[in-house]
């Protein structure tokens, strides 16, 4: 029933959204808002920090966590929220894409529960996504918390916790009010997990996106989306016209100076590994002209 779905990644507050949004105007595909994590977490039993769902913790998985019977119970719930979804479509016509930016580090997993799915990567320059990210984790009743590391191989995410948090947490990891470098170390690592990934699977299964380009010249990158999906290039020109320009020009304004030079600080570190994390960009001297201009 869930033939070559499509799923789309990419950390928070990258334009995982606004594409999905874009693609589910399509006639062949049923985009099933919103990350179904409910369905993740209830019907797979894959954990998903969210209110929703009540969960705490978004752990790595990895094609061995995979458990007998969970595919059958995805994909039965899948095809359920297709069929909630589909408008005027015809669901033997349409394939099934769920953007959700929780699947970051459990790609592995998704692909052994799914070997014929096809991926779509969205990612967006640091110091855009730091300044979303703070603004998005805000909620006073709700707390953020960027773990420590178990190991090195550790791809995380955040925990969740719900009002009441333990004694002695460190809060500078929690958020709101955490260090800003947490958060740029969540858009390192959640990308960096996606950027290994799509070494380890065919061209043809994986289409990348800058989330920059997709707003300067969204015709462009969706019909180069859809070629890639083999579907007809049908532009949603009503929905393009709503994209604003302007929506990554903004973000130093909701950074302080401290929280600037932190996320600077943290590009300094890691320029390295930073340069090697998008195919042909060398990045770390950009963000850091991003950055500094405001300093």
């Amino acid at each position: 029933m869930i033939n070559n779905p499509i799923f789309l990644v990419g950390c928070m507050r990258s334009g995982t959204t606004l594409l999905a949004d874009l693609l589910g105007s399509h006639p062949n595909i049923i985009h099933c808002p919103f990350e179904l994590k409910h369905v993740w977490s209830r019907a797979g039993k894959v954990p998903m920090a969210s209110p929703k769902t009540l969960d705490r913790i978004c752990p790595q998985l990895n094609e061995s966590d995979v458990k007998p019977g969970q595919k059958q119970k995805l994909v039965r719930a899948f095809h359920r929220e297709m069929i909630k979804n589909k408008g005027k479509k015809h669901i033997p016509h349409s394939v099934f894409l769920n953007k959700n930016p929780h699947l970051c580090n459990k790609l592995p997993f998704v692909q052994t529960l799914f070997p014929n799915a096809r991926f779509i990567w969205i990612y967006r320059d640091l110091p855009s996504v730091t300044a979303s990210l703070k603004k998005l984790l805000k909620h006073h009743n709700l707390v953020h918390y960027w773990p420590y590391k178990s190991n090195e191989e550790t791809i995380r995410c955040f925990n969740l916790f719900h009002r009441t948090l333990p004694k002695n947490i460190d809060r500078s990891r929690c958020f709101p009010g955490g260090d800003a470098k947490y958060l740029a170390e969540y858009w390192y690592e959640n990308n960096k997990a996606v950027s290994d990934f799509s070494k380890t699977v065919p061209p043809g299964q994986i289409f990348i996106i800058k989330e920059e380009e997709l707003i300067h010249n969204p015709e462009k990158v969706l019909t180069e989306c859809l070629d890639f999906l083999k579907l007809p290039g049908i532009i949603p020109y009503h929905l393009i016209t709503n994209i604003q320009p302007g929506r990554n020009n903004l973000w130093h304004t909701r950074l302080s100076k401290r929280e600037l030079e932190s996320i600077m600080n943290f590009i300094m570190e890691n320029e390295k590994k930073l340069n090697n994390l998008f195919p042909g960009q060398e990045i770390s001297l950009h963000y850091k002209e991003q950055i500094s201009s405001f300093l």
